[in-house]
């Protein structure tokens, strides 16, 4: 590549990692915390050992739990700032993609696919969100980076095996999905042998050696202390629908029911299509077959383990394998014929920024949860003599974080969340006196419904049956606040009513 290339090159990539950064500063920053990132940042704001406990317990590794601790330790837990530093691993993983694309397909197709990466809905979602996923992805992308080396360089250096060990550790210590991605990778091996150099099969059991001792005391931790779960949503088995919905939300983010249901609609139109635009002479390259491999691999373990272990595909879990998915489609298109492969571009682009654009303005958009607009609403309306009551139990979380009124919070079932141990299963028949226990002497309940455990409809039904609703609003998907009227011998509180 010669000095001009690279500095356009260069500048290419600047432009294309700024995307996400203004997406960032005047879309998604702004937006209300969220279940899992108030729970993240409740999580780190404990002592470094205490934090090891609590991480443990959710069915997490600890890496990106110790950054953010050191993190808002030195800059503070406001939430945007606990934010960038998910949008900095998100900001790193641009360039390192196209490190990965232009090491498999060349430039081109490496600059694509950083663009694409930099539109996507459902990277710039995760991107802004205090969790670890961008995290998790970034090291996925280095990883690839040197596997792929291993198999493209005639003789791997030391620092190609050097690096893929250590991205290895690291993405174990991020997240445990990353095993799939190793099981990718020792499928592909497995299957395409002769493309490693002599020796590989020894380095590579030397990388699991050192692996699994890294994270062999970890392991031991989480089982010893026997918690793992006690706090994690209830999940349900997946579906071929939700098999779909995952590549659909990989392209085109989070729409609501309408928009998925024609998304989905298209898919086998859009597979028949690319077949038949393929070149006859189309001949599967190596690097095509490991990110297929890659998506391949990772989705039917995560699909099937649902049903033989327990549910657990869920589409950021997966979230490794969009740019695998995002080098294969921009790979394809590098098969077409140059007008057709220019329109692909273009209307895959266009369809991915208008579904960002609608997954950013949609007040309907499933995976917004707006619990600032609840707790500002308690805030301003609740008083001592009102009683706060949450379910699920674990949406205490980013309610505490915003409510600053006088009234008591508890949840239903009752929980300590300062207790190790699991949530109390839900029991209909003490339902009735836990409502009394929690609400003893209060004129009115304000009760906030959200993330459906399997028994919100009964616990709803049961203040729809005993007492007067007042008031009711709903602040984003599934999440409700119902007011109900407790007392009568005195007069209804006005903030109670207030609309």
């Amino acid at each position: 590549m010669t000095r001009s290339e690279r500095i356009k090159t260069f500048s290419l990539l600047a432009c294309v990692t700024c995307i996400p950064v203004a997406l960032s500063y005047f879309f998604f920053m702004g937006q209300s915390l969220r279940l899992d990132e108030s729970q993240s940042l409740w999580q780190v704001s404990r002592q470094v050992l205490e934090i090891f406990t609590i991480v443990a317990g959710d069915v997490h590794v600890p890496l990106y739990h110790l950054l953010l601790h050191f993190w808002i330790l030195y800059l503070g837990n406001t939430v945007p700032l606990a934010r960038i530093l998910s949008l900095l691993f998100y900001l790193a993983s641009i360039p390192a993609l196209y490190m990965v694309g232009k090491l498999a397909y060349g430039r081109t197709v490496g600059l694509f696919t950083a663009f694409l990466f930099s539109i996507s809905p459902f990277m710039n979602w995760y991107g802004n969100e205090i969790r670890m996923y961008t995290l998790f992805t970034f090291f996925v992308i280095l990883n690839q980076y040197f596997f792929i080396r291993i198999f493209k360089d005639t003789v791997p250096s030391e620092q190609v095996w050097v690096g893929y060990i250590a991205t290895a550790v690291a993405g174990i210590f991020s997240h445990y999905f990353f095993f799939l991605s190793l099981a990718a990778q020792a499928t592909f091996y497995f299957l395409r042998q002769d493309l490693f150099p002599k020796g590989s099969l020894k380095r590579f059991a030397f990388a699991v050696v050192v692996v699994v001792g890294a994270v062999a005391p970890w392991g031991w931790y989480v089982f010893h202390l026997g918690q793992a779960g006690f706090e994690e949503p209830a999940l349900v088995a997946p579906t071929s629908v939700n098999l779909f919905s995952a590549f659909s939300q990989f392209l085109f983010g989070f729409q609501n029911d309408n928009i998925n249901t024609f998304v989905l609609s298209l898919w086998p139109i859009a597979v028949i299509f690319g077949l038949f635009t393929l070149r006859r002479s189309y001949r599967m390259m190596p690097e095509t077959a490991y990110f297929l491999t890659t998506i391949i691999v990772s989705f039917a373990i995560a699909f099937f383990g649902s049903f033989i272990i327990a549910p657990v595909f869920v589409s950021r879990y997966l979230i490794f394998t969009v740019p695998s998915l995002y080098l294969l489609l921009a790979s394809l298109f590098s098969n077409y014929e140059p007008r057709f492969a220019s329109v692909a571009r273009y209307s895959l682009a266009v369809l991915m920024l208008v579904t960002l654009g609608i997954e950013i303005a949609s007040p309907t958009t499933p995976v917004k949860e707006n619990y600032e607009g609840a707790a500002e609403y308690l805030n301003a309306h609740t008083t001592a003599q009102d009683a706060i009551i949450l379910s699920a139990p674990f949406t205490v979380y980013p309610v505490q974080y915003y409510y600053r009124g006088p009234s008591s919070i508890s949840t239903l079932p009752v929980w300590n969340q300062y207790a190790y141990g699991p949530i109390p299963a839900f029991s209909e028949g003490t339902l009735g006196s836990q409502i009394l226990q929690t609400t003893s002497g209060d004129q009115n309940v304000y009760l906030l419904l959200s993330y459906d455990q399997g028994y919100e409809g009964s616990i709803k039904n049961y203040f729809d049956t005993h007492y007067q609703r007042i008031y009711q609003e709903t602040f984003s998907p599934d999440l409700n606040l119902y007011v109900y009227r407790l007392r009568y011998d005195t007069a209804v509180s006005e903030a109670a009513t207030a609309r």
